[in-house]
């Protein structure tokens, strides 16, 4: 059940990505976070093999600028692959609302 969900998790990840709605990389979401309107940040997911640091950084400016987060046990490495990425980013943002509530869904227990 667990591979279930992380496969459409990260289907679900890899088909945002390919229609252009994510931000890869920790400085990039922040720096996008405070944008409104048709490009803003709707979802920020934060990999629990991130550090504690960059962990509350993502966390409490979300929470600053009311945007939703999930913590997700995915490999940072993982998580680069699934985005076609070399390097391994500790959190990615979609700026698609359709895109992160279907995220969020297939997160529910």
């Amino acid at each position: 059940m667990r591979d279930e969900v992380d496969s459409r998790f990260l289907g679900m990840l890899g088909l945002a990505r390919r229609a252009g709605r994510v931000i890869i990389g920790t400085e990039l979401v922040c720096r996008a976070m405070p944008k409104r309107g048709k490009d803003s940040v709707r979802l920020v997911i934060i990999s629990d093999k991130a550090s504690e640091a960059t962990r509350k950084k993502l966390t409490v400016k979300s929470a600053f600028y009311g945007i939703e987060y999930i913590e997700v046990s995915i490999d940072t490495e993982e998580l680069g692959r699934t985005l076609g990425k070399t390097y391994a980013p500790a959190a990615v943002a979609v700026t698609d609302e359709n895109f992160a509530k279907e995220l969020k869904r297939t997160r529910e227990p």
